[in-house]
């Protein structure tokens, strides 16, 4: 298999992933400031900074404000981590390897993508912009169910798959980390703690898995240990980790990079949460981000220069 095309599917992939769970924060985030009447700047720095965007953001604009945060992950050209850029960057390699995608992924993505131009030249106003987030999480969830479908279990496949799972695990961290410095700053009661982790749950739509899973009363720890270690959950970080192995795995059996990934699950299975030790908790969240992405470094060296 050509190097190229590899890494066309690899990142095609991650945009996808990535334009899913960005929109997944902007509506749990937009949920959270309702429920809990917190302002816009306890609201959305932590948004910004668990993706290292602050500093960007703040160049232009003065000061926190719902609307300019949803609009610059939206629209921004210049973030590279907007749903414009993730979506426009997954376009443009999909047409390369248009030939490997089966016919309805590529109806799908191209479904997805005339919505979303669509919506670039309607007023943005927040009743438009969380209906286009919901369309977006649709959208790209009906390109990776067609593939899922339709695709043959080859190594083109296995690109794909390895993209989607490694860009899911390094945004279910995100998630937990945006959470964490949220509970920082607005200090708020335990009751209110448990509301803000029961949404972060609904926003993956994991909260009946999460019940089913779960042996005892709601707690914090508890949530969080389901985010980070079961693994019949397909968006916890475990199981993500296991899908990451696998497909690393089916690419070539001989391979350096299973012995990373298995030090990552053996650091996430063996960790402690202390709910009262929050600064603990973000330290070991950063570590994780920092192995994930010398697994990606790898992945690049190993498969795609």
């Amino acid at each position: 298999m050509l190097s190229r095309r590899a890494k066309l599917l690899y990142w095609m992939s991650r945009y996808l992933e990535r334009s899913n769970f960005t929109s997944r924060l902007l509506i749990t985030t937009n949920e959270l400031q309702l429920d809990l009447t917190l302002n816009d700047e306890i609201s959305w720095k932590p948004l910004l900074t668990v993706v290292d965007l602050n500093k960007d953001y703040l160049k232009l604009n003065k000061k926190y404000s719902e609307q300019k945060v949803i609009d610059y992950f939206i629209y921004n050209k210049n973030n590279s981590s907007s749903i414009f850029n993730s979506l426009s960057r997954s376009k443009e390699n999909s047409l390369v390897v248009r030939d490997i995608l089966p016919e309805q992924s590529i109806i799908k993505l191209n479904e997805l993508l005339i919505k979303f131009n669509k919506s670039i030249n309607k007023k943005n106003s927040k009743k438009n912009n969380l209906k286009l987030l919901n369309s977006i999480i649709l959208g790209s969830q009906n390109f990776m169910y067609s593939t899922d479908l339709e695709m043959q279990r080859n190594i083109d496949y296995q690109f794909l798959r390895l993209g989607r799972f490694l860009e899911r695990t390094d945004m279910m961290i995100r998630i937990l980390q945006s959470q964490v410095l949220r509970s920082k700053q607005h200090k708020k009661g335990y009751e209110y703690l448990t509301l803000e982790w029961i949404n972060i749950l609904k926003s993956i739509s994991a909260f009946q898995a999460y019940r089913q899973y779960s042996q005892q009363d709601i707690s914090i720890s508890d949530i969080i240990n389901f985010f980070l270690k079961t693994d019949t959950f397909p968006r916890s970080i475990n199981w993500n980790l296991n899908q990451i192995e696998r497909a690393t795995y089916r690419i070539s059996k001989k391979n350096d990079l299973l012995k990373n990934i298995k030090e990552i699950k053996v650091g996430i299975n063996k960790y402690k949460i202390k709910t009262d030790e929050l600064d603990s908790f973000l330290f070991f969240l950063e570590k994780m981000l920092k192995k994930l992405d010398d697994l990606n470094d790898k992945i690049q060296k190993n498969y795609f220069s």
